[in-house]
């Protein structure tokens, strides 16, 4: 692997290569091998594989959900957990800039359970997304889940600084005093700011220069894209329609009901379109979308919307001339396939020709021949872990990609002397940024299969295969329906502890007994388990706290709700095991 690295302050750039090395998909060895960066690429704990192509921007400290790209295409932008926007050279990946965000126009009150798990430290920070330039560069808008827009200058030499906090109505929910304000869309003569106001249900129009609200429009629930094509608004509701008195309903947090199913999982995904000649208050129209509707995209020539809808790992294409849903996509390699792929972010190339598509659970950007009613599939892109925003960069013929989960490489980034071992802990998050040229349809081909690969895909379609009769007992069957050594399965949870703060004590494992807290003489009965039965010193935990780690313990997944919600957990903490912690939005949509 050839490497070279670009230093600026705490943040690194890391150009990695899609040739294979010697640990791949096919010959890694589960038993003895351990998560984190191999030679050419990363293993991931849900036995997943990493080789990103082009250039990898490690952004330590910062989970980025989106991304904005200036109008004379010199400067890129992103922000995550860090209160700061970071401003990057798109060219390079160098990071120019690491901007200070303006003064928070109000307090900040989120919710009980996720201020006091959290310390406070969510002011002015966060964001599920909402980042865009203005149409002359001269401004950046940037949503902030504690309840205001943060606003900031751009100069002609590109340097970026903190302007003013435009601030939003308060929700008033009984678990959230302040707004959420989600998607961004700025009018063509920049002028009016559209966001959509996640708790309130509504989308907002304000004067871009003052921040003051000038019109409002009910929509669906948790509203969350927004997208402007000609004199219509359209917003994707990641909770669908509001509930009426027949429906069955479930709570999302304390902010609210949403229409669920029988197993209390949300149950809808919608578009909301609003009419900006009239001054109704409410939407035109609303469209029944897949499950999650989020992400939303405006092809060149404004005829088509598509809007990525994460909790059915599909795509639903507008017709802006008819507003009515002129074509469905699939995001899955096959539509039968058994594990998703979450679509959640989506750009389009300059002529409206390609469709980008953030392929989150397949850690990839999909690759779509866009042509409503025929629309097809090209291929896949690998890129970083969980990739949850995009851009498409015409001058360079790009592709700019937010991974939302991250391990840092270099030691410069890891944090390094902030703890034992490698310095890390359930709070030292990170993400990136991938930022690769467009393919070739041979480097296509070549990528796809790639990517394929890292998800284990030959594994998922040898599983499929019909049960072989007499084959001798497996712990876990190379097919289903094939027999297993076990009858039962007892699963225990031992949550908020690693492996070292148990067991490191073991002398058979590969563990560090300098870590070891809670050993023996405290845990005697874990410590029998092991003596008795097995012992799993090479086992890794998908999640990094209890919201992502109960849904993973739960659904076998986290849905690109949980990730996003990493912003402060502003709606919820999922699966906390609080009341707070029941929001049918983070639930899959394929159960638990």
């Amino acid at each position: 692997m050839k490497h070279a690295a670009l230093i600026h302050g705490c943040l690194a750039a890391l150009l990695l290569h899609s040739a294979r090395g010697a640990e791949t998909p096919e010959n890694f060895d589960a038993t003895t091998d351990s998560v984190g960066w191999k030679t050419n690429g990363f293993e991931t704990p849900v036995n997943q594989f990493l080789t990103p192509t082009g250039t990898l921007v490690e952004l330590p400290g910062i989970r980025p959900n989106a991304l904005a790209l200036s109008p004379n295409g010199k400067w890129l932008v992103t922000s995550g957990l860090t209160p700061e926007l970071v401003v990057l050279d798109p060219a390079t990946g160098s990071v120019l800039q690491q901007t200070r965000m303006p003064e928070s126009s109000q307090t900040t009150i989120a919710g009980a359970i996720s201020s006091a798990i959290l310390n406070g430290t969510l002011k002015d920070k966060l964001s599920f997304t909402g980042l865009a330039f203005s149409p002359d560069g001269t401004r950046i808008y940037l949503s902030n889940v504690n309840g205001d827009i943060k606003v900031f200058s751009v100069g002609a030499d590109g340097k970026v600084e903190a302007l003013s906090s435009m601030a939003l109505p308060p929700a008033n929910t009984p678990g959230r005093k302040n707004e959420i304000p989600t998607g961004l869309a700025l009018s063509r003569d920049g002028k009016k700011l559209y966001a959509a106001l996640n708790v309130a249900n509504r989308l907002a129009e304000l004067d871009a220069a003052t921040g003051k609200i000038l019109r409002t429009w009910d929509v669906g629930v948790a509203p969350y894209a927004v997208a402007l094509a000609g004199d219509k608004i359209y917003v994707s509701n990641w909770g669908g329609r509001r509930p009426d008195a027949q429906s069955r309903v479930g709570p999302i947090g304390l902010s609210g009901v949403v229409r669920v199913d029988e197993r209390s999982i949300a149950s809808e995904g919608s578009v909301s379109v609003i009419d900006l000649k009239s001054d109704s208050g409410s939407a035109r129209a609303e469209l029944l979308t897949g499950l999650h509707a989020g992400a939303l995209a405006v092809s060149p020539n404004g005829e088509f919307v598509v809007c990525a809808n994460a909790g059915s790992d599909t795509l639903s294409v507008i017709d802006t001339r008819t507003d009515q849903i002129v074509e469905t996509m699939c995001a899955r390699q096959n539509p039968g396939d058994a594990f998703g792929a979450q679509p959640n972010a989506l750009a389009f190339d300059k002529r409206g020709k390609r469709l980008f598509v953030c392929n989150a659970s397949q850690n990839a950007v999909a690759l779509f021949d866009f042509k409503p009613g025929r629309s097809k599939l090209l291929g896949l892109i690998p890129v970083g872990w969980f990739p949850g925003g995009i851009i498409y960069d015409a001058r360079r013929k790009m592709i700019d990609v937010a991974n939302i989960i991250s391990v840092a490489k270099t030691k410069q980034a890891a944090g390094r002397g902030k703890g034992r071992g490698a310095g890390f802990n359930t709070r030292q998050y990170g993400g990136s940024l991938s930022l690769a040229r467009v393919p070739s349809a041979g480097e296509l081909e070549i990528l796809t299969q790639t990517a394929l690969a890292n998800l284990r895909y030959p594994l998922l379609l040898q599983a499929k295969l019909p049960p072989r009769e007499n084959r001798p007992a497996q712990p876990v069957p190379e097919r289903v329906g094939e027999p297993s050594v076990f009858q039962h399965v007892l699963y225990i949870i031992k949550e908020n502890r690693t492996y070292d703060q148990v067991l490191g004590d073991v002398k058979e494992g590969d563990g560090d007994a300098n870590l070891c807290v809670y050993g023996g003489r405290v845990t005697p009965n874990q410590h029998q388990f092991v003596r008795d039965f097995v012992l799993l010193d090479n086992t890794y935990c998908s999640g990094i706290l209890s919201a992502e780690g109960h849904n993973w313990a739960d659904s076998g997944i986290a849905s690109d709700y949980v990730q996003r919600s990493f912003a402060g957990w502003p709606r919820s903490y999922p699966g906390g095991g609080f009341v707070e912690g029941r929001d049918a939005l983070a639930y899959a949509s394929s159960g638990f």
